[in-house]
């Protein structure tokens, strides 16, 4: 058994990407499960919760200021900053509803992770993570208000706010609350000690997350290679810009902070946002997020060659 969790932490990016071009070849295996992406969503950010190392929290605490500015960054700045984009170019409705929403949601459960990976402190990570998160209720729901006020977004989204906040809510504390409960019930150091089946579990709820969010993508890329092809190149856009910017943001504060708000400005919980909006955000958004999770896992690697060739 451990042999075998072995054997899939450490293949875990080649068993993403399989799970990507799986759910895209196999549309079967797609549609089967896709009903089990909000327990995906839920699992991969749970267990994130219970690998992570809380103790970084308590720098940060202390200089809430270098955690508050990527935070609004996230959750506010970026999305108005998007939707003036949208407003401005040439955008189908539902792809610019599209942008904004994946401008709006926080970083990824494992977005810590690949700072990790890249050879960096990721206290950082995981505190945009949880206070993003977090707040993501406060943050959403008033956006998702504002883009139905719209005659752009306001045929697009038909979801009672009052019904969406509590969805929201329910998703984004749920997470905390399982993982609080097994920190509490189990203990860290039993926790510390399958750490391996954690991580293992985590890449196979990552898997089928990967599969279910391409329902839909291999029969249209099959219809409209064109136009599948043009959510690829505007997903590879719009996770460069966002890394870019991201990193900007936080670089008055030190290389290692710049980099943690990089990987979380650029790694968005669009699963969780398509979870929350139940497929009120049109058919566009559903297959824009199998689209982009294409960069999203190749984006460690891409950092990892660009950083070796940067001056420290």
């Amino acid at each position: 058994m451990s042999g075998f969790l072995y054997w899939i932490n450490q293949h875990a990016r080649a068993l993403l990407a399989a799970g990507v071009f799986l759910g895209i070849l196999a549309p079967v295996l797609a549609d089967w499960l896709r009903p089990l992406l909000p327990l995906a969503v839920i699992g991969t950010l749970t267990g994130a919760l219970l690998r992570l190392d809380w103790g970084g929290l308590a720098a940060y605490l202390r200089r809430p200021r270098v955690a508050l500015v990527p935070t609004l960054w996230q959750l506010l700045l970026t999305p108005l900053l998007i939707w003036g984009l949208v407003l401005l170019l040439p955008v189908s409705p539902e792809l610019g509803l599209g942008l904004v929403l994946q401008a709006a949601a926080p970083p990824i459960g494992s977005a810590a992770v690949f700072a990790m990976l890249l050879g960096i402190n990721a206290s950082l990570s995981l505190v945009l993570t949880v206070s993003a998160t977090l707040l993501l209720p406060l943050s959403l729901t008033p956006l998702v208000a504002l883009l139905t006020a719209t005659s752009a977004a306001g045929t697009v989204i038909n979801l009672d706010l009052l019904t969406f906040f509590a969805r929201v809510s329910a998703m984004v504390l749920a997470p905390f609350a399982i993982a609080g409960f097994l920190r509490r019930f189990l203990g860290v150091p039993t926790l510390r000690r399958h750490d391996s089946l954690i991580g293992a579990l985590n890449v196979l709820l990552l898997v089928i997350f990967a599969i279910a969010v391409m329902q839909g993508v291999g029969a249209r890329l099959t219809a409209e290679p064109a136009f599948i092809g043009f959510l690829f190149v505007v997903a590879c856009a719009m996770a460069l810009m966002l890394h870019i910017l991201g990193y900007l943001v936080l670089l008055p504060w030190g290389r290692n902070a710049a980099i943690n708000a990089a990987v979380c400005s650029g790694n968005r919980n669009m699963g969780l946002v398509l979870a929350v909006t139940a497929g009120s955000a049109g058919e566009t958004f559903s297959l824009y997020v199998g689209v982009a999770q294409i960069p999203m896992y190749f984006a460690p690697l891409i950092i990892a060659f660009v950083l070796r060739r940067l001056p420290v």
